[in-house]
């Protein structure tokens, strides 16, 4: 006789009314075990029935395998540890180059400012010295205007190609800057198209030198804005004059 229809006579069946769940565990005894490892979650929830381990952990034992305090379950690496070098430490995975500038952080002077390959080892990953121009997260700041014939697109004076060819060095030095767009900006002397005009073709005219010194077109593009975009009032020839720029916004970086 076999009342629970497990397969395991009456006789021998310790739980002779509740069919043995047979998983694999204790089946020859006859009684259904729920919770094969006791740890409180039943089999059915359990992602790891036969190891105990806490309901937050969907019922499997915490474990940190690459013994880097951060158990398993939170580790997005958990066969590598983490770095524990003060950037994104929490997410478990070793950041070998944190500014993500090519070179690795234990050669890297300045680990989490991306900066280029240099001889000097105190040197080695920091941003090259310029005197122009200074690379900031959105965009390559000039510290002095370019400078046009008055109406014109034409680049004049040695300083504004000076600048020019710090922004050439840069875009060599940061290959991890895919894109720039140079802006060309008026004041609002003048009608709004003409500024539009003027504007759009300095900044096509910034451009042009730009590529003939090898920059590749995919990582430039060039817009005129005109009068649109101020920063300064237009009610004063300072505020005009700050207003008359160019500029070199990031667009796409690594």
């Amino acid at each position: 006789r076999d009342t629970d229809g497990d397969g395991i006579p009456d006789d021998l069946d310790r739980c002779p009314l509740d069919p043995e769940d047979k998983d694999g565990f204790q089946d020859e005894d006859g009684c259904p075990d729920l919770d094969n490892d006791q740890d409180g979650i039943t089999d059915e929830m359990d992602e790891c029935p036969m190891e105990p381990g806490p309901i937050e952990n969907r019922g499997c034992p915490i474990r940190d395998r690459d013994g880097d305090g951060i158990f398993d379950h939170l580790d997005k690496c958990p066969d590598e540890p983490e770095d524990k070098d003060g950037f994104e430490d929490e997410d478990g995975c070793p950041d070998l180059d944190n500014d993500r500038d090519g070179i690795a952080d234990a050669q890297d002077a300045c680990p989490i400012e991306p900066g280029v390959a240099q001889d000097d080892p105190k040197q080695n990953g920091c941003p090259r010295k310029m005197q122009l121009v200074v690379v900031k997260k959105d965009k390559i700041e000039i510290k002095q205007q370019i400078n046009f014939q008055s109406g014109k697109a034409k680049i004049l004076g040695k300083r504004s190609f000076q600048i020019l060819d710090e922004v050439v060095q840069v875009l060599n030095d940061y290959p991890g800057i895919k894109k720039i767009r140079v802006e060309g900006h008026t004041d609002s002397v003048g009608s709004n198209k003409f500024n539009e005009r003027l504007s759009q073709s300095r900044a096509d005219s910034v451009v042009e030198y730009l590529l003939s010194q090898g920059v590749s077109a995919d990582r430039i593009e060039a817009v005129g804005y005109g009068e649109e975009r101020p920063i300064q009032s237009n009610a004063t020839a300072k505020g005009r004059a700050a207003n008359r720029r160019t500029e070199f916004n990031i667009t796409q970086r690594d």
